[in-house]
């Protein structure tokens, strides 16, 4: 690697590892102002950073879709089926998927720290 190449990345580094270090107190004060709150009907076919999934709000008992970027949701895309009832209340920083049988509770956890 030529001396130029190696001076670049020593430069970039800093800018790359700063957009991975979240703040992780800013972050959660995002996530505690979301909500979710609907029984599932649909769930995607592919995973990513979008959280969109159709359902029916426990709210309102309308037919809704939750469609918005949000990594945290998206971590247990995976585990939600069809008839499971999702619970992320605002002001808290727990996500719920209800089963038949089973709750799962996911707290929101950043570098290690659990959040409450």
């Amino acid at each position: 690697m030529n001396i130029k190449l190696k001076c670049l990345l020593l430069l970039c580094i800093p800018l790359f590892s700063s957009c991975l270090n979240a703040d992780c107190e800013q972050v959660s004060e995002i996530y505690r102002e979301k909500e979710c709150l609907l029984i599932v009907k649909e769930v995607p076919h592919k995973y990513g950073v979008y959280f969109k999934i159709k359902g029916t709000s426990l709210k309102t008992g309308k037919d809704t879709l939750y469609d918005e970027e949000n990594r945290w949701f998206s971590l247990y895309l995976k585990n939600i089926k069809k008839g499971d009832t999702i619970i992320k209340k605002k002001g808290e920083l727990v996500f719920s998927i209800h089963k038949k049988d089973t709750v799962f509770n996911f707290n929101w956890e950043c570098h290690g720290k659990i959040y409450k």
